[in-house]
């Protein structure tokens, strides 16, 4: 054999073996990229199991949950705390109107470095969030815990919580409260409109009240206006509602037909047997026609500022032709300052007048909302009242 075939097969022995090299080397960076992707895996089958055994965190054994391994959180996540909540929504479930719902969102921070929460803000001021401290290690578990207060609703509510964090990952989250209320007691209407009524006719209307326990009853109902209206309670007996038996009382408010002309609003009180619910209001309100009518019924400032100056004015009329006088006119508010004029349409005749307010905006008052009081000399009108409308800013 030449010295040339010696040379090679000495480099094809040598670049053989280095092939053998080569392939043992990536069958060993194959194997430690699957162990390393087992152990990741392992590690958030262990997270994952540990989050999502309960849909209720209040019912999570939190002593048993593991925390995640700091060494096992994805290289991405190095340097960065980061929140994770078992479930973003929390059910109540069904609760009366009397009682409060309490609810547990159960989290874990999963990322390498420590978690702040700077803030927890609910989006309605009936629910209270509580959070027993603000800064979780890595893998550290923690709850915020929920009281929901449904006075004043009824049927589904959600409710949203914002979750802020020191995270660039987590900066913030939302969680959600859901509840299903039921009233204790159920009252329709809460407000009686009566239509518009012309003077001397008198008209009655029913509230319907609802209660849940055994022998239930409205043990006493007053109205504050006795001269416009009279009031009653009387038993309606088992009725179904909502799915269930239920027993109804009623009360029935009549509006007189000694009503004096006049925009009347009068409030309710009415006492029960249901000591959850003993006492609570309504209210009704009616528009008496007289001989006097205004137009337009009611004066609307809109929006304006302090500063702005206005004129506003209507017509009161008499129905009939019959002559009139209107002897003052004036609202009490601390938003405005205004003169009051009135003169008859026809000084002969002086069966329209017009009442004109001139002024200028000195508060602010977002929803201006007062009476314009009328003096006549027309029996059992002798006092009208004009409702003055609108927005007034401070700019």
């Amino acid at each position: 054999m030449c010295l040339a075939d010696l040379y090679i097969c000495s480099r094809s022995i040598r670049a053989a073996q280095h092939f053998d090299e080569m392939n043992r080397e990536m069958k060993q960076m194959k194997t430690q990229r699957k162990l390393h992707t087992s152990a990741l895996a392992i590690a958030s089958l262990a997270l994952l199991s540990g989050l999502s055994t309960a849909t209720n965190a209040q019912s999570l054994d939190r002593e048993n949950l593991s925390p995640v391994m700091p060494s096992m959180i994805s290289p991405a996540l190095e340097g960065q705390g980061k929140l994770v909540f078992a479930s973003k929504t929390q059910d109540t479930g069904e609760i009366l109107d009397t009682d409060k719902g309490k609810v547990s969102f159960l989290f874990r921070n999963t990322g390498s470095a420590p978690l702040t929460i700077t803030q927890v803000k609910p989006s309605c001021g009936c629910t209270v969030p509580e959070l027993a401290k603000k800064t979780y290690m890595p893998g550290e578990q923690g709850s915020i815990e929920v009281t929901f207060d449904p006075k004043g609703k009824k049927g589904a509510i959600s409710r949203n919580i914002t979750v802020y964090t020191d995270s660039d990952i987590t900066p913030s989250l939302s969680i959600v409260v859901r509840s299903l209320v039921k009233a204790v007691i159920i009252t329709e209407p809460k407000i009686m409109p009566f239509d518009a009524v012309v003077k001397g006719n008198s008209v009655t209307k029913d509230f319907k009240v609802f209660g849940r326990i055994d022998g239930f009853k409205v043990t006493r109902a007053t109205v504050d206006d006795t001269d416009s209206f009279s009031i009653e309670v009387l038993d309606g007996g088992q009725v179904e509602r909502e799915g269930e038996m239920m027993t109804m009382q009623i009360i029935r408010l009549t509006l007189k037909d000694t009503a004096k002309p006049d925009n009347h609003r009068a409030q309710i009180t009415v006492r029960t047997n249901d000591e959850r619910k003993p006492i609570y209001s309504l209210a009704a309100v009616a528009r008496v026609l007289g001989d006097l009518k205004m137009n337009p019924v009611r004066v609307t400032m809109g929006r304006m500022v302090v500063g702005d100056e206005f004129e506003r004015e209507f017509h009161v009329i008499s129905k009939s032709g019959s002559a009139f006088t209107i002897s003052s006119a004036v609202a009490n508010s601390i938003a405005i300052e205004a003169n009051y004029t009135f003169t008859p349409v026809d000084e002969e005749l002086r069966n329209d007048w017009i009442v004109k307010i001139t002024g200028k905006v000195v508060n602010s008052a977002a929803r201006f909302n007062t009476q314009l009081h009328i003096v006549t000399d027309v029996e059992d009108e002798e006092q009208l009242t004009v409702q003055m409308y609108g927005q007034l800013r401070r700019e």
